[in-house]
């Protein structure tokens, strides 16, 4: 069942290696893209969230380069300009750019600095067209809103929202046409159907997660919300298309 309903569908958001407190093995992109007959997905790697966030970044393409035929695409992390670490944000990009990578993730609170010591990646992205992700919790609103105000050419993904946080993320969306949101741990009842009966379904990114959540909660999340095929299909696979690969429907 699950093939057929969610078929052609992109996972904007995987997560491949292995999480050291978890009882499951290393993320299988292949087998997870073949279980849901999704047309491909995009890949950060652990290690570039909890031990090496440059260093992890070949991982991620690795990944892409070898399902490049299958959709997959990689998603960097990017920190500070630190001496020994990355030398510098602008060139950073450029290497992303020459490698094919769709899109940037950062992690502020898990690697412990400001989001104002990013602005230089912020203005690259921007200028190259490459969306920033983020989860929730790595990220105030107010540092979100001086982002996105400020740079209203850069798409900006947020992920991981939780529960209770549909006021807030109502003035992001609202206030910001660049922040978007993708369905990882969206638990909100009807939170999916509320915001595309408001216009929002544009903004919406299916996304599992895989890596650090069970595929199925997304997956129900869209395949058995309320919402029209064509917005479902919209959700599932044409805003990922238009935001990752730069097609316009």
């Amino acid at each position: 069942m699950a093939e057929a309903v969610t078929h052609g569908w992109f996972d904007a958001r995987v997560v491949t290696g292995r999480h050291p407190r978890s009882l499951l093995p290393a993320t299988d992109v292949a087998a997870h893209l073949e279980r849901f007959a999704l047309s491909g997905a995009l890949v950060s790697a652990m290690a570039s969230w909890l031990h090496d966030p440059i260093g992890g970044n070949l991982e991620a393409s690795a990944v892409a380069h070898e399902l490049a035929d299958r959709g997959v695409l990689a998603c960097w992390t990017a920190v500070p300009a630190t001496a020994g670490e990355l030398d510098s944000l602008p060139r950073l990009v450029a290497q992303a750019m020459d490698e094919g990578v769709a899109a940037f993730r950062i992690h502020p609170a898990s690697h412990g600095y400001s989001p104002g010591l990013l602005n230089d990646l912020y203005e690259a992205l921007e200028a190259n067209h490459l969306p920033l992700c983020v989860d929730a919790a790595e990220l105030s609103w107010g540092d979100l809103g001086t982002i996105a105000t400020r740079h209203p050419g850069l798409p900006i993904v947020i992920s991981a929202l939780g529960y209770r946080k549909l006021r807030e993320l109502w003035a992001a969306l609202d206030g910001h046409p660049n922040v978007h949101l993708d369905l990882v741990d969206f638990a909100a009842h009807q939170g999916v159907e509320w915001l595309a009966a408001n216009g929002r379904a544009v903004r919406l990114l299916f996304a599992t997660g895989l890596g650090v959540r069970d595929p199925g909660e997304s997956v129900v999340r869209l395949a058995w919300s309320g919402l029209d095929d064509a917005t479902v299909r919209q959700v599932g696979v044409g805003n990922a298309r238009r935001l990752f690969f730069g097609e316009r429907a």
